[in-house]
């Protein structure tokens, strides 16, 4: 058997992601208790639905730094909803059509515009940001119990959070369709090389708006997630979000250059960084030294990615 092929990136991830979890059971006291491992499971489940739909926009060689702030505007339009007593049948679909309608402006931004996708969403983060605090004072607030029917009662055999099985939906759809639709070819050949993804009669703008599209549909998933979560909905419910997406992504081996990455990856990359946070506390370690070690695990996880490259080419 060829041990190459079965020690992926994917999997030497997957072996770190068990080895802390190891250590966290022989260390820790109560780091698996059920509402740790509930509530770990919930905020897994709404990164790493926006962390599919950041993985195709970074696979097809663009970024959207827009998504924290995109899933604010989406969250407030869900208590504006919520406040007139719609539940989530309504919700939901509003989160995805309002999530795809903002992420479809920066792809037009971008391929229509020719505005660097870093420039293009840097600018839409600025102005979704922007109008809220005009728009809200603050927060929305009192909303009534079935605003948070999700959160609280949509439990899978009385314990597990509806959220979860949402994820698991989306997460096994992407990896059938990263694997075998033909739009992800596509995805790849446009992160690949845009203009030979052109020379092959491949358009790339659509693709590239398909891409934004679902993204942010995935992202109006999220914000349904956390919204949902309590009776009160502020302007910032998004806000940073959008570096744990695209840090999950990074983590998981897709190439911040496009063209390469799997959803595989993202799973685990999601699987690391939702961990971290509670176990530096379960750990004794200071909550500010959080950030710092995700980001220390980042840099080390491009640097092997970048030496593995070059042992393949080399």
């Amino acid at each position: 058997m060829n041990t190459k092929k079965i020690l992926t990136a994917e999997a030497y991830l997957g072996l770190f992601l068990l080895a802390i979890l190891l250590l966290l059971a022989v260390f820790t006291k109560g780091f698996f208790s059920i509402n740790n491992v509930m509530s770990m499971l919930n905020r897994f489940s709404y990164v790493l639905i926006a962390a599919i739909g950041m993985n195709l926009i970074i696979i097809t060689s663009n970024i959207d730094v827009s998504a924290g702030a995109l899933i604010s505007v989406v969250c407030l339009v869900l208590a504006a909803l919520g406040k007139l007593g719609l539940g989530l049948p309504v919700l939901l679909p509003a989160a995805i059509i309002t999530g795809g309608l903002l992420s479809l402006i920066n792809a037009v931004f971008i391929t229509k515009f020719r505005i660097p996708a870093i420039v293009a969403t840097l600018a839409t983060a600025q102005l979704f940001s922007g109008i809220l605090p005009l728009v809200v004072e603050g927060s929305l607030y009192d909303l009534p119990a079935s605003f948070t029917w999700l959160a609280f009662e949509a439990k899978i055999f009385g314990i597990f959070p509806a959220s979860v099985l949402l994820m698991f939906i989306i997460a096994i759809a992407a990896l059938v369709f990263m694997n075998y639709s033909r739009l992800s070819k596509k995805i790849y050949a446009v992160g690949n090389n845009p203009e030979a993804a052109r020379l092959a009669g491949i358009d790339v703008n659509k693709v590239v708006i398909i891409a934004y599209v679902i993204a942010g549909c995935l992202f109006g998933i999220t914000g349904t997630i956390i919204a949902t979560a309590g009776q009160r909905v502020t302007t910032t419910m998004g806000t940073g979000l959008e570096m744990t997406f695209i840090a999950a992504v990074v983590l998981g081996g897709t190439s911040v250059a496009g063209g390469s990455g799997k959803i595989l990856g993202t799973i685990f990359g999601t699987a690391v960084l939702s961990v971290i946070s509670p176990a530096t506390n379960y750990l004794g370690i200071s909550s500010d030294w959080s950030d710092a070690i995700m980001g220390a695990i980042i840099i080390v996880a491009v640097i092997v990615s970048a030496l593995r490259k070059e042992v393949r080419h080399g």
